[in-house]
């Protein structure tokens, strides 16, 4: 199956509020594959204002699971880490939210797409900014930027990681060949497994894919090495 593009918002006020976001997107694959991450923002609490100041941030990612899939994937990640229920827009150790599944409208008792109040929340627009300040809004057809100029950034503070500070299991996903890449993307099982491998192992395919000479000898060499990794149990 097909990857989707997928944007999704994380947040924490509990516990090490760093290690949570960390941990949260390590534990996303193999069904979502954390591709980049914005800057991590503290940020004061909304809507519930007795309670510790969060850190946000956003991912882009991607994922072959329909919206409501994606969204029972999550909520099951955010129980395994921990997660109890609490007063709405109160204290949690990890919140995991979608923002945009492509350019999709999706609307559902338990879930709506784009996120209902993302357009709101500036926590939420500054780390989105980061990754895609020009994409349009599907229903308020506004970018990302403007979106943000009508936020109060008051109390936003950037938040600097420690040296050496991983957010994402592998961040090395744009910088492959666009034609490799595009394979990959169309095999949902090849992709996860390639973003699962050593990077000696990753490596070693993509040498082999670029020390080909001819565009067709290339092109073979793509489609064997997707067809094996789909295989790989």
């Amino acid at each position: 199956m097909r990857l989707k593009q997928i944007f999704l918002a994380l947040g924490s006020n509990l516990g090490d509020r760093l290690h949570n976001l960390q941990q949260a997107i390590f534990g996303l694959p193999p069904e979502v594959l954390p591709l980049r991450a914005s800057q991590v923002y503290e940020t004061p609490p909304w809507g519930y204002e007795d309670q510790p100041r969060f850190l946000n941030m956003a991912i882009e990612a991607a994922t072959a699971l329909p919206p409501l899939e994606l969204l029972n994937y999550l909520k099951d990640r955010e129980k395994q880490m921990g997660r109890r229920e609490s007063v709405r827009y109160g204290p949690r150790l990890i919140d995991m939210d979608i923002l945009f599944y492509e350019d999709q409208i999706f609307n559902e008792e338990q879930l709506q797409i784009p996120h209902p109040r993302l357009h709101e929340r500036s926590f939420v627009l500054l780390p989105l900014n980061d990754l895609i300040p020009e994409f349009q809004h599907p229903l308020l057809k506004k970018s990302i930027t403007a979106l943000l100029k009508t936020t109060d950034l008051m109390g936003i503070i950037p938040q600097p990681l420690p040296s050496g500070f991983q957010l994402l299991p592998y961040d090395g996903w744009y910088s492959l060949p666009a034609d490799l890449r595009r394979a990959l993307e169309n095999s949902d099982r090849a992709a996860a497994v390639f973003y699962a491998l050593p990077s000696s192992h990753r490596k070693r395919w993509l040498n082999h894919v670029q020390e080909a000479h001819r565009a067709e000898t290339r092109q073979q060499r793509i489609e064997k090495m997707v067809e094996t990794l789909s295989t790989v149990q």
